[in-house]
């Protein structure tokens, strides 16, 4: 169904059709902008501005799509290659993401500061993996990427994207059991 859908937004693009542009926007940014912010060790501002540019390298290049394969493959193809090419010029430091503004006195919110203490050591674990691993792992794990996927976006094989995910996730699990992820 997205592959339609992208189909038919594309070719109202390419006929100029404004309005087009932006439900194509609309219906990606989000996902984009959260690899962006993951792949840029929760810089929100980088990832707005990366997320910016990689929208508009689709349309500068819209014209010449040819209609192979998913679109959002593509999108997330141009999408790596943009992070790679900001992370390549540039040493990011790592942060804690942004946290969230919570009201206190529930169940609910109490739940809320436990998840996103969670997601934020998950985080903090995840910008320590060298760029290559934390890239397989969040496309995995974050966007449902198929291994065979990830391998066509990163332009690597499959047996790299499988080693990648699981060297990874093996780091992943070391650092996460250290002391200082370890709140226990």
């Amino acid at each position: 169904m997205r592959t339609i859908e992208d189909y038919r937004l594309i070719r109202r693009i390419k006929a100029g059709d404004p309005e087009a542009w932006e439900d194509l926007v609309n219906k990606y940014y989000n996902q984009i902008f959260s690899f962006c912010v993951r792949r840029c060790l929760g810089n929100r501002t980088v990832a707005a501005d990366l997320t910016q540019d990689i929208f508009l390298k689709v349309i500068e290049n819209i014209e010449n799509y040819k209609f192979n394969g998913k679109f959002f493959n593509y999108l997330f193809t141009i999408t790596v290659n943009v992070c790679n090419n900001y992370y390549n010029k540039k040493k990011l430091t790592p942060y804690e993401l942004d946290e969230e503004v919570i009201n206190v006195g529930s169940e609910i919110i109490v739940a809320n500061l436990i998840t996103q203490e969670n997601k934020n050591q998950i985080q903090l674990a995840l910008n320590a993996l060298p760029a290559i691993q934390r890239e397989a792992l969040i496309l995995k794990y974050y966007h449902d990427f198929k291994v065979k996927t990830i391998a066509k976006i990163t332009k690597t094989s499959v047996p790299t994207s499988q080693s990648r995910i699981y060297q990874g996730l093996r780091k992943l699990k070391e650092l996460l059991d250290r002391e200082e992820f370890n709140n226990d």
